[in-house]
């Protein structure tokens, strides 16, 4: 049996099924998602699901079309931050993608709703406006829900300048709160800031010092060990708002993050106080 198509109706729901997806990425992982930004990439994947008018493609073909699409939704939304970002927010997509279209292959195996279609990974569904509005709202608010029962609560703002003291001097950077960033000092358990090193060069204690420390570390390309020290005084400052702790751990890295020079463990912002 064919299936009628409306090219308005498939490109108005695979919008509105993006930016929802999106939507979802930037709350899960506590990313400042720009709306300007979010619209602009549902509607790259809007434009994207008129590939559900091309004959079946072959599986290895649609799989790397599916990841260069992926790829270009995530940089439209979020930005391009360094390849660890990118890896991680195509991830959080892909996953929270899997979780929707479980919901669709549900819907579809008990349901069997009139004009739904799933081909070349790519949704389509005739639902009256008023569904459409009714959809979103309950969409909305369940992903709110959610976030605010288990999702950490973040500065809207995510990006920071410190003030690290140690031993009578001073130095300050750029920094961004990393929610992938988990690392402690295996010892006290105290949070890990990760800094690049010539920012903290003049301050470091050295190697015999009692604050100077070995920490271990995984991440998807390796793992190893950060030389790290334990300062005087860390603060971190949000525009006006200041937070001071004593309860960290520096890292030094041989390499910058993109346009910042250090990664905030969001523990910091728990557990500081000033």
């Amino acid at each position: 049996m064919k299936q009628t198509i409306y090219i308005d109706i498939l490109v108005g729901i695979n919008l509105f099924i993006n930016y929802l997806l999106l939507l979802c990425v930037s709350k899960f992982l506590t990313i400042d998602g720009k709306r300007k930004r979010l619209i602009a990439a549902a509607s790259l994947g809007a434009v994207y699901s008129l590939a559900i008018l091309l004959p079946e493609v072959p599986p290895v073909f649609s799989l790397l079309t599916k990841l260069l699409m992926s790829l270009s939704i995530v940089i439209t939304a979020f930005g391009y931050k360094g390849l660890r970002e990118l890896i991680r927010e195509t991830i959080a997509f892909y996953l929270t993608s899997f979780a929707f279209a479980g919901f669709m292959l549900v819907l579809w195996y008990f349901f069997a709703p009139q004009g739904l279609l799933i081909r070349n990974s790519v949704v389509y569904f005739n639902i009256s406006p008023l569904g459409l509005i009714l959809l979103t709202l309950i969409c909305y608010v369940g992903i709110t829900l959610f976030h605010r029962i288990t999702g950490r609560q973040m500065p809207k703002n995510l990006n920071c300048r410190l003030l690290i003291e140690c031993g009578g001097k001073t130095c300050s950077c750029t920094a961004r709160v990393d929610t992938g960033n988990s690392l402690k000092e295996p010892f006290s358990g105290d949070p890990v800031a990760v800094i690049y090193e010539p920012v903290v060069a003049g301050i470091v204690p050295p190697r015999d010092s009692c604050n100077f420390r070995l920490i271990p570390y995984d991440v998807i390309s390796g793992g190893g060990v950060l030389e790290s020290f334990r300062p005087d005084r860390l603060t971190i400052c949000f525009g006006k708002e200041r937070i001071t702790t004593q309860k960290v751990f520096i890292a030094v890295a041989k390499t910058r993050f993109g346009e910042f020079d250090a990664l905030l463990n969001p523990d910091l912002l728990q557990t500081a106080s000033g």
